[in-house]
C-alpha cells in the first residue's frame, strides 16, 4: 500500500515479489491503476547514495574535524 495526503492505493505486481517494503521508506514506482483500483507496479526504484569524489583531491585533509583537534588545529600557549 502506498499513501500520501490525498489517499491510499494498494500496490500489486510481480516486480514486488521478494521485496520487503516497510512504512516510511521512499520509493519510486512506475505503473498504472487497474480496473480494480489497485496500482500495478512494473518497475520500482530505491534511493541510493550520491556519487563520491575519488582521486588526488579526496585525501585526509578533507576529513571533517568535529572536535577541533584535527591535524591542522593550532594550539596557542
Amino acid at each position: 500500500m502506498i499513501e500520501d495526503e490525498s489517499g491510499r492505493i494498494r500496490l500489486v505486481g510481480d516486480v514486488l515479489k521478494g521485496k520487503n517494503l516497510v512504512t516510511g521508506i521512499i520509493i519510486s514506482a512506475l505503473g498504472a491503476e487497474t480496473s480494480e483500483g489497485d496500482f500495478e507496479v512494473v518497475d520500482i526504484c530505491f534511493p541510493g547514495m550520491a556519487p563520491q569524489a575519488y582521486g588526488e583531491d579526496s585525501g585526509k585533509e578533507d576529513a571533517m574535524d568535529v572536535d577541533g583537534a584535527g591535524s591542522h588545529a593550532q594550539t596557542e600557549f
